[in-house]
This record gives structure tokens, sequence and C-alpha cells, in this order.
């Protein structure tokens, strides 16, 4: 029989101090005596008979009671299904994450890549510079080397009208006045958005302008804003008027820094003034003072011809309705009463002189319309009647030849008069 006394030392022994410093609760203490044992019983397995602290089997264990050192630790139950697949969808999304992150971060690159190399970047007009020096110098090298299309991808915005922005065109202001010599001055920026002021040559015109320039979205890629000038030809209006050999039919057109012949194509007009422009200031007004649309000497001798074939045939006329501006009322204000048919006009010497001499100028409104100037007089004589009595009559204040006008751009031109 097992004594189940406690030792009279209160010390644990070393079976106890082992398990509690495992973190196991202590032995029971018949078990934990040094020499204590529970020998079985012939015949009966080892520990057949319940230990102390022990239920047996199929009942509840006591209050207080220890489960036996000797059983196993309950196995471990494995993950169910949801837990699973939420493991597995969750490191799913860890990969998915890290694969778009990494994705987007090459494509940046690559489009970073691209806008630098090939003009590709920005708002989708194509054109990109790395500083906005590089931009206003990228954009005039271009024009330099009269590529339009490289020109064009460095700005920020597509122009309204490329009408005159093309490589022909630019070729042309190249032949007349290359661009050389670039040097940036200055540069002003900040919140993406800048000036900066270049200097160059224009041909043999010195040249200093600046340029706006635009990081729209803070990327580091710089565009130009404004990078071209304004040329308005509306008083050339339907003088087959053209730009460096490009028609240009309109009102305004935009050009690129450079040099532009202006021409007419139509024969009897040309232009005064020097014909050869420089644009020079973005987002200005090409300088047209002093160029007009003129005859030329044989459309302003052809004029005078038809002004004086037009007077002769009115004056030859002995109607009262004679064209010309010539016409004479049957009744005169004093009551005379002319006879159609004795009419008899003849020019003065001043009005002969007149049609000799006129220096037509081409309507603002209409520039193909050549106008004259007043003439003047002239003399009438008729067969008349007043107060039951008749004979001749000359008219002191009769009718004047007023300002002719042609449409010299018409093929069967005709006399106007006003």
């Amino acid at each position: 029989m097992t004594d189940d006394r406690r030792p009279e030392n209160d010390e644990p022994n070393e079976a106890t101090r082992d398990n509690a410093s495992q973190g196991l609760p202590p032995l029971p203490e018949s078990l934990g005596q040094a020499g204590a044992s529970v020998p079985p019983t012939p015949g009966q397995p080892l520990h057949s008979q319940p230990l102390l602290g022990q239920a047996a089997p199929g009942q509840p264990l006591p209050p207080g009671a220890y489960p036996p050192y000797s059983a196993a630790p309950p196995p471990k139950r494995g993950l169910g299904t949801g837990a699973i697949i939420g493991i597995v969808a969750g490191g799913i999304a860890v990969v998915v994450i890290v694969v778009l992150v990494i994705v987007l971060v090459v494509v940046r690159a690559l489009v970073s890549s691209s806008g630098s190399d090939a003009g590709d970047s920005g708002d989708g007009t194509g054109g990109a510079s790395a500083s906005p020096s590089d931009a206003v110098t990228d954009y005039l090298t271009a024009l330099s080397e009269g590529d339009a299309d490289a020109a064009l991808a460095l700005l920020s915005s597509a122009p309204s009208d490329d009408t005159l922005l093309t490589d022909e065109v630019l070729a042309a202001s190249v032949a007349l006045a290359p661009i050389s010599e670039i040097e940036v001055l200055d540069e002003t920026v900040g919140n993406g958005s800048g000036d900066v002021t270049v200097a160059y040559r224009l041909g043999d015109t010195p040249v200093q302008s600046e340029f706006g320039v635009l990081d729209y979205d803070d990327d580091g890629v710089w565009q130009v804003t404004g990078g071209t000038s304004y040329l308005s030809v509306s008083k050339f209006d339907g003088l087959g008027f053209t730009v460096n050999g490009q028609p240009a039919e309109g009102d305004e057109f935009e050009v690129f820094p450079g040099a532009y012949q202006l021409a007419t194509t139509l024969p009897n007009f040309a232009l005064s003034g020097e014909t050869v422009v420089l644009a020079t200031e973005p987002f200005g007004t090409v300088d047209l003072q002093g160029i007009d649309p003129v005859l030329t000497d044989a459309a302003t001798q052809q004029f005078r011809a038809l002004v004086r074939s037009a007077v002769d045939a009115c004056i030859a006329s002995t109607t009262l309705a004679a064209g010309c501006g010539l016409d004479l009322p049957a009744t005169l204000d004093d009551g005379t009463v002319l006879t159609d048919g004795t009419i008899t006009r003849s020019l003065t010497a001043d009005s002969s002189t007149t049609i000799d001499s006129l220096e037509p100028t081409l309507s603002y409104d209409n520039p193909t319309l050549a106008q004259g100037e007043f003439i003047g007089g002239i003399d009438v004589s008729a067969q008349c009647s007043q107060n039951g009595e008749t004979g001749t009559c000359d008219l002191l204040f009769g009718p004047s030849l007023g300002q002719p006008s042609v449409d010299m751009a018409s093929e069967t031109p005709v006399v106007l008069w006003d």
C-alpha cells in the first residue's frame, strides 16, 4: 500500500519542479515521492487501477483532478474548407496587387522613355521634353530642320488649323531664313507652368522671344504652349492669296516661327511693300502693315481704258437715258422740257484728263474691286421748249461722271458708277 502521507520536508520534489519548469501541472504527491509506486496486481495490466486524481473509465474527472500524464495530447484538427479558401484567396489577392504595382511601374517607365525618345506623352499630342528649356530648344531645332510633325508634337495642344503648319511651308521658310544659334537666356517655372526666354537668328535677323511651357500632369515632361503666331489675311480674300506657295484663302492662319513669302496668283494683282514677313512672337500677330493688294501696272492701264470706253459710249448717246450717271429728266426743275433724241454730251478737258490719270484703289471689303476717283461734270445741250418757245438749251448744271469701279478679277469686267 502506498504511503500517501506528505514528507515532513515541504520542498517540492524533482518531478514536481521539472513539471513546473515545463509549464505542466504538478504530479500527485504519491507519484512524485522518491521510490513511491503503485505495483501492478499479477495478471492485471499496468495502471489498471485509477491513479490518484484519475477518474474511473467512463466517469468524469472529479473537481480538482488532473488527467493522467501517460495520456497523449489530443490530435490537432485540420483547417476547414472555408478557411483554406480564404487563405488561398488572400494570397492570390496579394500576388495580384504586387503584379499590378510592378506593371504600373514598368508602364510608367516605358511611357516616360517613349515620350522623351519619340515625342509621345502628355495630352496625346505626342511631344515631350525633360525640362522647360529642352522643350523650347527642341521645338526651335525641329523648325530649323524643317520637321513640322516633330514641332507639332512638342506643342501642348493641337492648333485649330494646320493649313500652313506643313513640311512644304516650313521648307520654304527655312530656305528664306533658317533658324540658327539657339540660346536659352532665362527660365522661370512654377506649379507646372512657366516661361523660357530664348535668343536665335532667323536668317540675318536676331530674335529674342519668350515661350510658354507646361507640364500639365506634373510628370516631369514639358511641352510648349502658344508656339505659333497668327497671320491675318482677310484683306487678301479673293486674290488667290498664297503663303510660301500654299493657298491661304480665309481670315486667319497659324504659322510657326519663321519667314513667309506672301503672294497673289491672280494676274491683275500684286502686293505692295516687303512681301517676306517674319513670325517671331508666340501668340502674336504677324505685322502686315504696308502690305496691301494693288493692281499691276498693266491692270491699271486696263482699268483706265475700260472707264474711257464706257464714258465714250455714254457720251455718244443722244437719248435722255445715257448711262454712266449721265441720264437726264424729260422736264427740268424750271419747267424746261427736253426733246429726247436731241441730247448732245461732251467731256470737259478736266474730266478727260482725270480719266487718263486715274489711280484705282482696291476696296477693303472686296479686294478685287478697283475704284477710281470722282471724274467730274460734262457739257450738255439739247432741243428744248419753255412757255411755248422752242430752241437749243445749254444745261449749266448738268449731270456729272461719278466714281467708276471695276471688278478686275472678272473675265468680263464692267464699269459701275457711284
